[in-house]
Parts: structure tokens; sequence; C-alpha cells
């Protein structure tokens, strides 16, 4: 079962949406896209805390950009997490230092997120190569932090592997066209 729930907003060029998309898979659990509008981690760690005070073994895992960690429910989330010793939460956070059309430190800088995430008494690590997946999974491995939630920063380069198109915010909604597409495939070796 698939539900989307849309927020639709209008605008002076049209009708801008936003959505919810939930997925209930009765023998693997609930998936949820919710955009950037900031409420994977409210739901996650809604169901980590499920789990938790139902004793329900296995982890959660949600991931989320550096630029929704600009939002109040993130914050709020991570307060909640930490108080209620949710270690089985796992917080991915793709860290690219690039939100929506401009840079993090251009709207809204985070400096250093590691440290604040360990202000919220959270275990964290850092992945200095977001684009190794072998270090993603040995760290992944490797948690076995008691009594605290864990946070992944995982830094990687918006469009990695394509040169012309490497840490430029424009390619966060724009889809590659003509040429464009040949220069992508023959940078990726396809």
């Amino acid at each position: 079962m698939t539900e989307f729930n849309y927020a639709k907003i209008e605008t002076p060029d049209g009708e801008l949406v936003g959505y919810i998309a939930m997925e209930i898979d009765t023998e693997n659990g609930i998936n949820c896209t919710t955009g950037s509008l900031g409420h994977g981690l409210p739901i996650a760690t809604g169901m980590a805390f499920a789990r938790k005070i139902k004793k329900i073994k296995g982890k959660i895992y949600v991931m989320l950009s550096d630029g929704e960690c600009q939002e109040g429910t993130t914050w709020e989330s991570l307060l909640i997490a930490s108080k209620h010793k949710l270690d089985n939460l796992i917080l991915l956070i793709d860290y690219n230092k690039i939100q929506a059309l401009s840079r993090i430190e251009d709207a809204l800088p985070l400096h250093d997120l590691a440290k604040k995430f360990k202000s919220f008494n959270w275990n964290c690590i850092n992945i200095k190569n977001g684009h190794s997946f072998k270090s993603i999974i040995y760290f992944l491995k490797k948690i076995n932090i008691k009594n605290k939630p864990t946070a992944i920063i995982i830094n990687t380069i918006k469009g990695k592997g394509i040169k012309e198109f490497e840490n430029d915010p424009v390619w966060h909604a724009r889809k590659l066209a003509g040429n464009e597409i040949e220069i992508g495939k023959k940078r990726l070796g396809l």
C-alpha cells in the first residue's frame, strides 16, 4: 500500500507541490520519503522509541541531507532520541554542503556538525570519504554504543565523478539534457 499526502502552494508561476509518501510493507516495515520537509527523523525517532518500549530488536535507519539539518523538527528529534537513549536509531547524513540551490555556508551555515550532534549526547562518526561504500558498511557494522543514538556524517561531493557537474547547486533539481547526458556517460565510463 502506498499513500501520498500532497501539500499544494499556489505561486505566481503555478503550483508548488511537496509530499510525504509512505509505503507500508507488513513484512519489512514502513518506508517513507519526506523530501526536505524535515519529517524523516521525527518519524524514525517515533519508530525507534516504539521498538524500544515494545522490546523489539533491530535498528531504525534514517537518511537526511545536510539541508534537513536546518529544520527545527530535526533538532527536536535529536533531543527526544537522546532523552530516551534510542541506541536503536542510526542517522546517516549526506553532508555535501549544498542545499536546494545554494551552498549551506551561504544559506544557513552548520559549521562543526559533528560537534553539534555530540552536544546533543549522540554518538557521532564522521566519514571523510562518503563515496566509499566499504567505509560506510564498515562503520555501520562497528556501531555498538549503548544508550545513545548514532549519527554518521557522510562527507560527499554532489555530482561526484562528473567534473563538469561537481559541487554545483544547480544540479539539485535540474535534469541532464542533450549533450550533458553524453558528458555524464563518458565521465562515468558508460
